[in-house]
């Protein structure tokens, strides 16, 4: 199964290896240049680390800067991590940069964008990330318009954000019956109404057992389902297989040590199509009212947004 909208965010820019480091200083000996292009090389692997945290590259950014690390490559490594983690804020504060990047941008200095294009396209689809939040639809189609116009071969990643936009903006006048009937993995009636009971939001997790990526992602719902307790968050699994879907979930539910609710779909698949669940894994976050407060893959970091919005003393599990 593929990912929805942001986890498919693989860019080409992403995806590629760091281009040469050019000495910066002509006039130097060779091998102060030769010492000064290794540093630089290490450091760049460090900025482009998958596993830093924003702090970490902040730090890194200030190091970077004192070994004489091209501030171009610097901007480079910043977009790319908040590309990697659809962090809009992020993004948004950095979009003065990266349009600088773009006004004064030097082929020979490239560590991950190619062309110019390429970072004018992602300066677009920040603007477009940032119309989105607003609900801006006119500004939104604008500059993802632009963003697929600039670099035609990530149209694919693109057009997701505007099936991602559709979406939420359908979820944002969406209410949910809560007292829907359902069956748990042993049969037992409930409904997400009573799951929810004193609660400040319910998480869903839908799931299949033939979906190779919902079985990968257990141990992190187990991990959400305990680390999201203590903000009276309550996170329960739905299982969406089409045949003896009871049987098949309670013995998943076994094998993985889960002790959350372990909910059965309807056959009806009410919530299937009301979600517009295309593709799962898939989170979606209800208020006690019934309103859609997130729908989208399980790894996207605008999860973590949405859930701060209900409690802001929620830290993100790692």
């Amino acid at each position: 199964m593929k990912p929805p909208s942001t986890r498919a965010l693989l860019l080409l820019a992403l995806a590629a290896p760091l281009l040469p480091v050019h000495a910066q200083d002509k006039a130097d000996p060779a091998e102060v240049r030769a010492a000064a292009s290794a540093s630089a090389k290490e450091m760049l692997k460090k900025l482009f680390s998958e596993e830093n945290t924003a702090e970490q590259l902040a730090e890194l950014a200030k190091e970077a800067n004192k070994l004489g690390v091209p501030r171009q490559q610097i901007i480079e490594a910043r977009l790319v991590w908040g590309l990697r983690r659809q962090d809009v804020d992020y993004l948004t504060k950095l979009l003065p940069e990266v349009e600088v990047l773009a006004a004064n941008f030097d082929t020979e200095q490239a560590a991950a964008l190619p062309t110019v294009e390429a970072v004018q396209s992602f300066a677009a689809y920040i603007r477009a990330l940032k119309a989105g939040t607003e609900k801006n639809e006119a500004e939104f189609k604008k500059n993802i318009l632009e963003a697929i116009w600039l670099s035609p071969q990530q149209a694919n990643v693109f057009t997701q954000s505007i099936e991602k936009f559709r979406r939420e903006a359908k979820m944002g006048s969406m209410v949910v019956d809560l007292k829907l009937p359902l069956t748990n993995s042993m049969g037992e009636t409930t409904t997400l109404g009573e799951q929810l009971a004193g609660k400040k939001a319910i998480l869903i997790d839908f799931w299949a057992s033939w979906c190779g990526p919902c079985m990968q992602l257990m141990p992190a719902l187990k991990k959400k389902g305990e680390h999201l307790k203590q903000y009276d968050i309550a996170v329960v699994a739905m299982n969406k297989d089409d045949e003896n879907a009871e049987s098949i979930a309670e013995r998943i539910r076994k094998e993985q040590g889960m002790t959350m609710p372990w909910l059965v779909e309807p056959a009806a698949r009410p919530y299937t199509k009301q979600f517009e669940l295309d593709s799962i894994p898939r989170m979606v976050l209800i208020s006690p009212e019934g309103k859609v407060l997130y729908n989208g893959h399980p790894q996207d970091p605008a999860l973590w947004t949405a859930l701060k919005q209900v409690n802001d003393k929620i830290e993100e599990a790692h």
